[in-house]
């Protein structure tokens, strides 16, 4: 299920505006590309609701080789606390996972592609904080 990117962006701080990136810990610049509530009925005993955060990183492109992942790790999950926590939050809760996904180049979920360089982070919610899986 697909919400709209637009309450994404009013969480990210300080507010994204159209083009504005959100800079990381790290440095590395970050442009919200799009939020999906993924139910998987075949995770848990009863199903899952995942949410998915995708940020646009195109300084984490293997061929700049400006960002790796120990680089960024830390910003993956700054985004789930800063991000992923309250927008869960503001939806009345029920997200069981959130996952956060760099890529450096826009490519739709699901599908792979050899040249886009992807970074991801899963993490279960306990106790009001992202832990990592």
């Amino acid at each position: 299920m697909r919400r709209p990117l637009a309450l994404l962006l009013l969480l990210l701080a300080p507010p994204a505006q159209s083009g504005e990136a959100l800079v990381a810990p790290s440095g590395l610049r970050l442009w919200a590309y799009e939020a999906l509530w993924e139910d998987h009925l075949d995770e848990g005993a009863a199903g899952e609701t995942w949410l998915v955060l995708r940020f646009l990183a195109p300084e984490i492109a293997r061929d700049l080789g400006k960002y790796k992942f120990a680089d960024i790790s830390g910003d993956i999950d700054h985004i789930c606390q800063i991000v992923g926590l309250p927008l869960a939050a503001s939806t009345g809760g029920g997200v069981d996972q959130i996952i956060v996904n760099f890529l450096d180049r826009p490519l739709p979920r699901g599908q792979r592609d050899p040249e886009t360089t992807q970074f991801m982070g899963a993490y279960r919610l306990r106790d009001g904080a992202c832990i990592w899986e």
